[in-house]
């Protein structure tokens, strides 16, 4: 499979702080971040608007985070992140449709270790310097040697932001006030047994005030925004899992036991203007309880290894919608029960021949309701309309992989998958039980691919070429005879295919060089929808045929080069871009093209760091999305020059 990884070494070396800096060093992956969204878009595969999950699987510690609002979290104390691009159904408990984020936390073990850092920032704005504070740190160790261990680890963060509400003189209107932590405790009892048991726990207070009219009346300069309501934005989440791991001689087991608690909080313009109008209320709140049981072939087990996993799940959802300028109130109660069997087995031939085969049943169990107040247009009186729906979805998701290792240095691979994105409930557009629900969509998922090692690994290059068939696309279009009603639907058909290249070398002791490329055509096949002429009042049929999918970037690439001296002097260079892209199916609202240029210097000693650093070097400007918001275009602007020095000490 097609699979980047980073160390704890390279997450810091490359300053990567969170999912959303992760994407931009991984060919063919990009964030589509508005606001709460933080849809992971992997090879074209992307979400619809509103939707709150992702077809992205995204797991801390083996442990799936279900809403995409909860994909962008901060990186610290971690041991590595792995990127997996397809399906994995048949190798993690959820499934997953276009492929999975992976982060793994450092464990406590023997040493005794620790590190506290702290950090001083300012962004560069049009309006002044804003400053930015960050601190943290980690201590871990035993308890009792070779039985108890415990691991502590947490990180603040504190920053006026770099948006100004002109409206107020509000300099602090994107502020970020951030504070994470977690906790583990290790027992192995046994050289068989290991046993850890871990607790997170996050809270933030951000400003909200960051979307701003692009052109049109209503039009303000890059970071500026002019509000006269509310703009807030908290979160708050925890989390416990207890992992039991066991090595036999004939099979190993892992056990995951999880529970995560999550709630969102907006309060927020809705017309992004200086008019007088009521603030929308936004609360979003998820209760997940999971339990993941997998058996492995022992470490030594032969030339066939195998995977077999259950899992199941429940999981809980309340959304409410206070809209209360255009006088609508949605409350939608979701309760989903969830059950998978996996699998997958590699079995090796003349120690170079690999065939793998896997395959995942799903079965979800869905149970929806809706209430829904609003205002009465041709009567001028409230009515309040209710429904339930329940229903299932079940799915069988095979893989099938072929590998060959020419030497030891050198392989090629070739596989194909199915991918499926479960239906779900419309909870921001329903009206009723005729626009209530939705589908599933589905994926055929082919890839060849070719992973080298040259010159005593000194030059690793790896190439992916990918072709995915996309059918029963979940889209937004216009619920047919009800004026301004939307609804999802399955109506498109779609695919993308493209090439991914991933290189590393080290010419020279001390010396590294980066780089990644990717490109992608991700195009709809067939999809007429029914929509609404705002001009004439009328519906009319449009044809989506060979418009771009929406959020894909036709390309990204990251370019690095990294020197650290011997005497403890350490430089970076880091180039991030990508190409334009559309940000509407229509292709009617267009993403500029950006690259953005980030760089590290500083020393390095066995105890002590200190970096000092500057992102965005040249300031681009540039936006994260945008929309078309009554025949304006409406965009939140990127982050603009930041730099910083960051002090840390090691023992």
């Amino acid at each position: 499979m097609s699979i980047s990884v980073f160390s704890d070494i390279e997450l810091e070396d490359a300053d990567i702080r969170n999912t959303m800096e992760l994407t931009r060093f991984t060919p063919n992956v990009y964030m589509r971040r508005s606001g709460r969204e933080n849809i992971v878009v992997i090879r074209g595969i992307s979400a619809f608007s509103t939707s709150i999950y992702a077809p992205c699987g995204f797991y801390v510690d083996d442990v799936n985070y279900p809403l995409h609002d909860m994909h962008n979290p901060g990186l610290f104390d971690i041991e590595r992140v792995e990127v997996l691009k397809g399906p994995q159904g048949t190798l993690y408990g959820k499934n997953s449709e276009s492929g999975v984020i992976n982060i793994i936390t450092k464990q406590p073990d023997n040493v005794l270790r620790g590190k506290i850092f702290g950090e001083y920032g300012s962004y560069d704005t049009e309006h002044g310097r804003s400053p930015s504070y960050r601190a943290g740190g980690n201590i871990s160790g035993p308890i009792v040697r070779d039985k108890l261990y415990l691991g502590l680890s947490g990180q603040w963060e504190d920053s006026d932001g770099f948006w100004e509400n002109e409206y107020n003189g509000d300099d602090e209107a994107s502020k970020i006030d951030h504070i994470n932590g977690r906790g583990t405790f290790r027992w192995t009892p046994t050289d068989r047994w290991d046993i850890s048991f871990i607790a997170d726990a996050m809270n933030t207070d951000d400003g909200y005030a960051k979307w701003r009219f692009l052109d049109g009346p209503f039009k303000t300069d890059r970071h500026k925004v002019a509000y006269d309501g509310e703009y807030r934005w908290e979160q708050e989440g925890n989390g416990q899992t207890l992992r039991v791991k066991y090595e036999g001689d004939a099979f190993n087991v892992l056990s995951v036991t999880s529970r995560r608690d999550y709630e969102n909080k907006q309060a927020s313009e809705f017309d992004c203007t200086p008019f007088p109008m009521e603030s929308s209320i936004f609360i979003y709140e998820n209760d997940l309880w999971s339990e993941e049981l997998r058996l492995t072939s022992p470490n030594d087990g032969g030339p066939f290894e195998w995977l077999i996993g259950l899992y199941g799940f429940n999981e809980e959802t309340d959304i409410d919608f206070d809209w209360a300028a255009i006088k609508q109130i949605r409350n939608t109660k979701m309760d989903i029960d969830g059950y998978a069997v996996f699998g997958q087995g590699t079995y090796t031939l003349f120690d170079r021949l690999h065939l793998t085969a896997g395959l995942r049943y799903d079965y979800l169990d869905l149970e929806g309701e809706l209430e829904y107040e609003f205002i009465d247009m041709m009567t001028m009186t409230t009515q309040t309309q209710s429904c339930d729906k329940d229903f299932d979805n079940d799915e069988f998701l095979p893989k099938f992989s072929i590998a060959y290792d020419f030497t030891d240095d050198i392989m090629a691979y070739a596989s194909a998958s199915k991918g499926y994105l479960a239906g779900g409930y419309s909870y921001a557009f329903a009206t009723g039980l005729e626009n209530f629900t939705y589908d599933p969509e589905y994926t055929w998922n082919y890839e060849i691919g070719f992973k080298t090692s040259w010159l005593d690994n000194r030059l690793i290059a790896n190439l992916s070429l990918f072709y995915i068939d996309m059918e029963d696309k979940q889209v937004t279009e216009a619920l047919l005879g009800v004026m301004g009603v939307q609804r999802i639907t399955n109506a498109a058909e779609a695919h993308s295919q493209g090439v991914e290249l991933e290189l590393q070398a080290r010419p020279m002791r001390g010396l590294d060089l980066f780089a990644g490329f990717g490109y992608i055509e991700a195009k709809i096949d067939d999809w007429t929808a029914t929509e609404m002429n705002w001009t004439t009042f009328q519906f009319e049929q449009y044809d989506y045929k060979d418009k771009d999918l929406p959020n894909v970037p036709e390309y990204t690439y990251n370019l690095g080069i990294q020197y650290r001296h011997q005497s403890g002097l350490f430089g970076r260079a880091d180039l991030l871009g990508l190409s334009s892209f559309y940000c509407n199916a229509k292709n009617t609202v267009k993403e500029d093209a950006y690259e953005l240029v980030n760089l590290r210097l500083g020393y390095e000693r066995e105890h002590f760091d200190i970096i000092f650093w500057c992102k965005n070097v040249f300031d681009e400007e540039y936006e994260t999305i945008k929309y078309d918001w009554g025949g304006n275009e409406l965009g939140e602007d990127g982050e603009p020059r930041m730099f910083g020095v960051t002090v840390s000490y090691r023992f």
